[in-house]
């Protein structure tokens, strides 16, 4: 294979990196913002509206685990393009769309697109800066785009449904996917699995119809009952295939996900801390938007602005994360953090009614920083535990922990809010507009109601997230690993130092470079 020029702009490459991330956040939520418009327009009906909003989310969860590995195999810089041209022409298609059904395949389109986009991110990240100090900066910013991304989406998708319409929501990802196309051509190198083995297609098979069964029962449950035949069904199809997964994975030859990964404490130890994160980061984002505008009665817009303060706190958090996790290791940031975002929502459980915006802006401070001072850390555990040549399949175990993590934050802790507050839908409220799925829903139809019943149902919520991050801080105090210093020692998830795969990338040195940790 021709190699291919050395990344002689890093700092250029993760900005391309970071747009094509904050493009992902922002989708996730922007269209939410326009459902109301859309409803109006096309009017898709109730299970068209939860199709158009959770479609993404479904499509990518499904998808990121096989993109990953697609891209470790095929080139991860072809993944990133092929994520953005994908997710460039579904929104094309969507900002033509003239039916539901366009809609739907849109977002669908869109989900596949940012499966494909999310771990090449992350893993070119991990090729890029081969200095542990320099990928731990990377790592940090990254974290604080994807959550900048997704808390955007209400600000920017408010502003524009305005102005311009639910079409918008489609058309804004156009230039950008236009210029970052540009701009990697030009700027980002090519990597890939030096020596990849089989395709394990078995496997792959059973992760996508597993996560597939899971997460959509996870979003349909709060919507059709957690008794109905339909989730049952899912949540028992899920079962088999992660049963299944298991005994396949011992005897495949290349298997998709390394038994011996799971043997690693420091690895179960941050994909079990990454997941309970974004189950207390995204059920609470869910929560606040419900507080913000049934209690508040603040717009999208104005809701958006609001829940800026958590942005801001994470990144201070990631920020902070750089000085302590490379003097005392990961432990004391992941520990420390989780016990910040498990002490933040004491701000939600202990807030009386009509107490206004304060104790959301107290969690947010809080728990964001703590959040933010896990995050990066955790990511970078997940992937140091990943032997290098397979960067893309630790990125998309990464970001499918995310995922599902956040569905089922939002499905259990909504469920636990309308145990105790259950409103009647207004006579004049679109019944499809009921709050669902991402942290941005709709709230429209939530009909004016009694705060304290509502504080209530926050408070059982509340608490009950914070036992979650409780659970994630003592997990990681311990199961993740004590150290000092920039280099991990090494364990049965390292490998060799990517000497096969860096020339392609570095031209301009005899020697390869060393890869710390890795």
């Amino acid at each position: 294979m021709t190699a291919r020029p050395r990344a002689t702009h890093p700092r250029k490459v993760l900005v391309v990196l970071c747009t094509g991330l904050f493009l992902i956040g922002l989708d996730v939520t922007v269209m939410n913002v326009a459902l109301p418009s859309l409803q109006l327009d096309l009017d898709p009906g109730p299970q068209g509206l939860l199709w158009i909003a959770d479609g993404y989310t479904l499509a990518l969860a499904c998808c990121v685990l096989a993109a990953g590995v697609w891209s470790d195999t095929h080139g991860r810089r072809r993944a990133f393009i092929l994520g953005l041209a994908l997710c460039g022409t579904a929104s094309v298609g969507g900002g033509l769309a003239t039916g539901t059904g366009q809609v739907v395949a849109a977002r669908l389109a869109m989900g596949c697109g940012a499966a494909l986009l999310m771990p090449s991110t992350l893993s070119l990240i991990t090729v890029v800066f081969p200095d542990l100090a320099a990928r731990r900066k990377a790592v940090a910013v990254w974290t604080c785009v994807a959550g900048l991304g997704a808390l955007g989406g209400p600000v920017i998708g408010g502003l524009l449904v305005e102005h311009y319409g639910w079409r918008a929501g489609f058309w804004i990802n156009v230039p950008v996917v236009v210029g970052a196309l540009a701009a990697t051509g030009r700027w980002v190198p090519e990597s890939r699995h030096p020596r990849p083995g089989p395709l394990d297609r078995a496997g792959m098979g059973a992760v996508t119809c597993g996560v597939g069964a899971l997460v959509w029962s996870i979003i349909q449950g709060p919507v059709r009952g957690w008794t109905d035949p339909a989730i049952a069904t899912g949540f028992t199809l899920a079962a088999l295939a992660f049963a299944f997964l298991p005994w396949w994975e011992k005897r495949h030859p290349a298997p998709l996900l390394p038994p011996r990964l799971f043997a690693d404490r420091r690895f179960t130890a941050a994909v079990t801390a990454l997941a309970w994160m974004f189950f207390a980061l995204f059920g609470s984002l869910f929560l606040l938007t419900l507080y913000l505008q049934t209690q508040l009665h603040l717009t999208p817009a104005q809701t958006g602005l609001r829940l800026l303060p958590l942005a801001a706190a994470l990144g201070a958090g990631a920020g902070a994360s750089l000085l302590i996790a490379p003097r005392w290791g990961d432990r004391l940031p992941v520990t420390t953090g989780m016990l910040l975002v498990a002490s933040g929502f004491s701000f939600l459980a202990l807030a009386p009614p009509a107490s206004g915006y304060g104790p959301a802006l107290g969690y947010q401070l809080v728990a964001g920083f703590g959040a933010g001072l896990a995050a990066a850390p955790a990511t970078e555990a997940v992937l140091g535990a990943v032997p290098g040549e397979q960067a893309g399949t630790g990125a998309a175990i990464n970001d499918l922990v995310r995922e599902v993590g956040g569905a089922l934050g939002i499905a259990v802790l909504g469920s636990l809010l309308a145990t105790r507050h259950t409103p009647h839908p207004q006579p004049d409220t679109p019944q499809g507009l009921l709050p669902h799925s991402t942290p941005a829903a709709p709230l429209a139809a939530l009909p004016e109601t009694s705060s304290v019943t509502f504080m209530n149902g926050l408070h059982t919520a509340s608490w009950a997230a914070a036992a979650a991050a409780l659970s994630a801080a003592l997990i990681a105090a311990a199961w993740l690993p004590r150290y000092a210093g920039p280099a991990h020692p090494a364990g049965p998830a390292r490998a060799p130092k990517l000497e096969s795969e860096l020339p392609r990338i570095v031209t301009s040195r005899k020697a390869p470079l060393n890869r710390q940790g890795h």
